[in-house]
C-alpha cells in the first residue's frame, strides 16, 4: 500500500515542516573559521500541493527574519566580512522581501539620497553580531554615528496591527542598545511597548567604557585568570583569559582570534593603572601576554596541538609584522630566523612575554615530535629571555641533541 504523507497526523506533519523550513535547519557552517555562514532553505516542499503549501508556510512563517536597507552597495559585503553575518539574501529578492519583523533603515542625513538603496536580509540569531559589527565599526572610526540615522520598524508580516509579544520586542530590539551616538534615531510600529523603547533608549545613552576601563578590566581578568592558574583551575583560567581579550575588543571563536576597535586606543591614558602610557601600547602588551598564558594553560591540560596552534599563530604573526612574510612555515634552517635577532624585535615592548611564547610552543612541539622546529623555537626563546636559566639550559641542552629528521 503507498504511503500518503497526508495520512500522517496533523502534528507530525507540522513536525515535519518545521525540521525541512526552519533557519536552524537551514544554517550552513562556514567553509573556515574566517567566513561567515550562510543559508540554504529548501522551499520545494511548498510546491507539493495546495494543503502542503498552506500547511507548511505556517512552518516557515514561525523565522523571524530582519531586512536591513542602507544607501551603499558596500554595506552589504562589510557586514558579511567584517561582521561574519549570515546573509540570506540580496539585491531584489531582498528589495522585493515583506515577511519580516523588523526593517532597520540606515542613511545619512547629510548625504543626498539618490533614490537608490540596497538590502539584505538576515535571521533573529544574527542580529546581536551585526549591532556588534556596528559597534566595533563606532569605536575604531570615531566620529561615525554622529553621521548616521537609523530608523527601526516593527511589524508582524502576517497579521497586520498585531501586537508583537514583550519577549519578541525585546529581541528584536535591544541589539541596537550597541549602536550609540547617533544623529537620530527612532523606533515605531506593532504596538511598540514603552517599557521595551525605554530600556532600549537607556542602553544606547550608557557611554561605552573608555579606553582606560577596557584595559583595566582586561588586566583585572587576567590576574583571576593567573589565580585559576595557580590553583590548578585550568578551565576557569582560560575563560578569564577569554574574556580578558574580549574586555579589550578582541573576540576568541575557536581557534580565531579577531581584533577590533584599533583606532579607539590610539591616545595617551588620562587615568588608572597605566596613566600617562599609550593606550595601543598597553593593550599590545595584554594581547601578548594573554597568548602566553593560553598557552601555558594549554601545556598543564597537556592539549599540545592547541598550545602549537596559539603559539605558532603569534609568532608567524609577529614574523609577518617584521619581514612581511606570511608563510605558516616556521623553518628548520636556523639562518632563517634572522629577525629574532632584528632590532625592531628586541626592543619589542612585549619582548620577554613573547619569549615565553617561544618556550612554550617550544614545548607543546617537543611534545608533538615537530623537531625540526623545537630547536629553533628554543634558541630564538633564549635570545629573548637571557636571564630565564630554565630557558637558557634548555636550548643548550637541546643544541647538543644529535637528532636525526624524524
Amino acid at each position: 500500500m503507498a504511503f500518503r504523507f497526508l495520512d500522517l497526523p496533523a502534528e507530525i506533519r507540522d513536525q515535519i515542516y518545521h525540521d525541512i523550513l526552519s533557519a536552524e535547519t537551514a544554517r550552513r557552517p562556514p567553509a573556515n573559521d574566517d567566513e561567515p555562514g550562510s543559508y540554504e532553505f529548501d522551499l520545494a516542499i511548498l510546491r507539493a500541493n495546495k494543503q502542503i503549501n498552506h500547511e507548511a508556510k505556517k512552518a516557515f512563517e514561525d523565522n523571524i527574519f530582519i531586512k536591513i536597507t542602507t544607501p551603499w552597495a558596500e554595506s552589504i559585503g562589510h557586514i558579511s566580512s567584517e561582521g561574519r553575518v549570515p546573509i540570506i539574501t540580496t539585491g531584489p529578492p531582498a528589495e522585493d522581501f515583506h515577511s519580516f519583523h523588523l526593517w532597520v533603515w540606515i542613511d545619512a542625513p547629510g548625504v543626498p539620497y539618490r533614490g537608490v538603496a540596497y538590502s539584505m536580509v538576515i535571521c533573529l540569531d544574527d542580529l546581536p553580531a551585526f549591532t556588534r559589527m556596528w559597534r566595533f565599526s563606532n569605536l575604531n572610526h570615531q566620529g561615525l554615528n554622529p553621521h548616521l540615522r537609523l530608523k527601526l520598524t516593527l511589524q508582524d508580516p502576517h497579521v497586520p496591527d498585531r501586537k508583537i509579544d514583550k519577549a519578541l520586542q525585546i529581541r528584536l530590539l535591544h541589539p541596537f542598545g550597541d549602536v550609540k551616538d547617533l544623529h537620530s534615531f527612532s523606533v515605531e510600529g506593532a504596538k511598540l511597548l514603552p517599557s521595551v523603547e525605554e530600556a532600549l533608549k537607556k542602553e544606547q545613552a550608557t557611554p561605552d567604557p573608555s579606553p582606560e576601563e577596557c584595559l583595566t578590566r582586561a588586566t583585572t581578568l587576567k590576574a583571576l585568570g593567573n589565580q585559576s592558574l595557580q590553583a590548578g583551575e585550568y578551565a576557569a583560567a582560560l575563560k578569564h583569559y577569554i574574556n580578558a581579550f574580549a574586555a579589550i575588543h578582541i573576540t576568541v571563536s575557536g581557534r580565531m582570534r579577531y581584533i577590533h576597535a584599533d583606532g579607539y586606543y590610539y591616545r595617551e591614558l588620562t587615568s588608572g593603572p597605566y596613566q600617562g602610557q599609550r593606550s595601543d601600547y598597553v593593550r599590545l602588551i595584554i594581547r601578548v601576554q594573554l597568548v602566553a598564558n593560553v598557552i601555558q594553560v594549554y601545556l598543564k591540560m597537556k592539549e599540545w596541538d592547541e598550545a602549537r596552534f596559539w603559539g605558532k599563530r603569534s609568532i608567524v604573526l609577529f614574523r609577518c609584522n617584521l619581514t612581511g612574510e606570511t608563510d605558516d612555515d616556521l623553518g628548520e634552517d636556523w639562518s632563517k630566523w634572522g629577525w629574532v635577532e632584528n632590532s625592531t624585535a628586541t626592543h619589542f615592548l612585549a619582548r620577554s612575554e613573547m619569549g615565553k611564547i617561544l618556550y612554550r610552543t617550544g614545548l607543546a612541539s617537543l611534545e608533538l615530535g615537530h623537531r625540526s622546529e623545537v630547536r629553533n623555537l628554543m634558541r630564538a626563546a633564549a635570545i629573548y629571555l637571557p636571564q630565564d636559566q630554565v630557558v637558557q639550559a634548555k636550548a643548550i641542552a637541546l643544541d647538543a641533541l644529535n637528532w636525526q629528521r624524524p
